[in-house]
């Protein structure tokens, strides 16, 4: 196991639940071309290979029409506007809501009632107000899931832009809505929880994680591999159980606490989104068993509080397997092949040849 592995998933997943160990930063837009997205983000300070959970974007649907008979309005699109029909949901899960934006009049943009799905390019929704038919249809804007937004690995080009892919090339472009990025750059990969703390308190006035790899131990049967009983002949075929300990420390600032009630609370806070991290998740073991058992959540409690910092700790378990093609291959010498001989009528002579 690599404490930067454990990092690198942290980063992947915390922006997904928490901004806390994140740095925001704003998108001016998104648009795709085939299945790649460029993004627009003056200053952003990413690397290629990062990281980062793309947030807010809606995609935009092109309407041809909105048309409006009392207090309902019939929109039209060229293409399938992926809406879902309300007349097959259950009453409790009703009502569903549609998005519209860069309507003319202005009366059609917001958020509506949807009322009927006729077809794959044909919509109705309620309006409250008694408009003109458009005559700038606008934009249809649809929640996005995973195309835009959500875990993202990119490629910079530049200081202020760069692109990710995405398996949806079908995507309406450009992306509407509050653009924006998290990039978990605030966790780190420590060798000791002293050198952790000496790093936060030079570089740190925000939270921030970090990742120590604690004790490796190997079994067999039960028994740590060092006792007398665990030993083994050359011969016998080589099997250890290992487990592999690691902890997560959160460091928040108290400079404002006197107590530090609010510190542990929001800690604690914390141990869903990293549950959803690391519990049950296989990391890497760099052995003929490629992967550490399911990783074990062990616990949390407070590691110290002073009046600079506040420390949680939560802890991990995984366990492996040492075998016999992880060690020395047993040289048990070269066996016997052939047996060749002579003999006499009288006396038995026999020469024994060994290859």
């Amino acid at each position: 196991m690599r404490g930067q592995e454990i990092v690198d998933r942290l980063k992947q997943v915390l922006p997904l639940y928490t901004d806390d160990f994140s740095s925001i930063v704003s998108i001016n837009s998104l648009s795709r071309s085939g299945s790649v997205i460029t993004a627009n983000a003056p200053s952003h300070g990413l690397i290629t290979n990062d990281y980062v959970v793309i947030k807010g974007a809606k995609e935009p649907i092109l309407l041809n029409s909105i048309t409006r008979i009392d207090n309902v309005a019939t929109a039209t699109t060229s293409t399938d506007h992926k809406l879902s029909d309300p007349s097959k949901y259950a009453s409790t899960q009703l009502p569903l809501f549609i998005e519209i934006s860069g309507a003319t009049p202005s009366d059609y943009n917001g958020v509506f009632e949807l009322v009927s799905v006729p077809n794959s390019t044909t919509f109705t929704f309620k309006i409250l107000t008694t408009p003109i038919d458009a005559t700038i249809s606008g934009n249809l804007l649809l929640k996005d899931f995973d195309g835009y937004n959500r875990l993202k690995q990119i490629t910079v080009t530049d200081g202020n832009n760069f692109t990710y892919a995405t398996t949806n090339s079908n995507l309406g472009t450009p992306a509407q809505g509050n653009l924006s990025l998290s990039s978990a750059s605030r966790i780190n990969n420590s060798s000791t929880p002293d050198r952790a703390e000496s790093h936060f308190v030079d570089v740190s006035s925000q939270s921030r994680m970090y990742v120590v790899l604690g004790d490796k131990q190997s079994y067999k049967d039960g028994t740590i591999a060092t006792d007398i009983s665990a030993n083994k002949y050359s011969n016998q075929d080589f099997y250890l159980d290992t487990q592999q300990d690691f902890s997560l420390f959160v460091f928040i600032p108290t400079t404002l606490s006197t107590l530090g009630g609010v510190e542990s609370d929001l800690a604690r806070s914390y141990e869903q989104p990293i549950l959803k991290a690391i519990a049950n998740y296989e990391f890497s073991s760099f052995l003929l068993d490629l992967k550490y058992n399911s990783t074990i959540y062990v616990g949390n409690t407070i590691e110290l509080y002073d009046t600079a910092k506040y420390v949680h700790r939560f802890d991990f378990s995984a366990r492996g397997r040492i075998v016999s093609e992880d060690t020395s291959e047993f040289d048990a010498g070269v066996p016997l092949q052939s047996i060749g001989g002579s003999y006499t009528s009288k006396d038995l002579e026999f020469l024994a040849i060994t290859r």
